[in-house]
């Protein structure tokens, strides 16, 4: 499973971290895993072709984003992958969980 944690402060998104494997299918055939991927990999371009020092990201077994400068845009951007997340969990409960602090 996929545990996504969302911390937040004054409705701003500090930071996101997701670790597991969703475990649809096998790995390389995945479309949880595939889904999350896409919408990482998006947000974080979006984010950084605005601004490249908006946020810090790291990758291993567990992906790690940070929102350095919350700025009105960067954290648009990161509530829409919030919002993605969400409509992704629910349709694969058993895949994926999120978790907001």
């Amino acid at each position: 499973m996929i545990k996504v944690s969302i911390k937040k402060k004054d409705d701003f998104i500090k930071e996101i971290n997701l670790t597991g494997h969703a475990k649809y299918d096998i790995y390389g055939k995945d479309i949880v895993c595939a889904g999350v991927s896409s919408l990482l990999t998006f947000a974080v371009n979006a984010c950084l072709s605005f601004d490249k020092d908006s946020i810090n990201y790291t990758q291993g077994k567990t992906f790690s984003l940070v929102n350095v400068k919350e700025d009105e845009i960067t954290n648009k951007l990161l509530l829409t992958l919030e919002n993605m997340l969400i409509e992704l969990s629910e349709n694969y409960k058993d895949n994926i969980k999120i978790k907001e602090e």
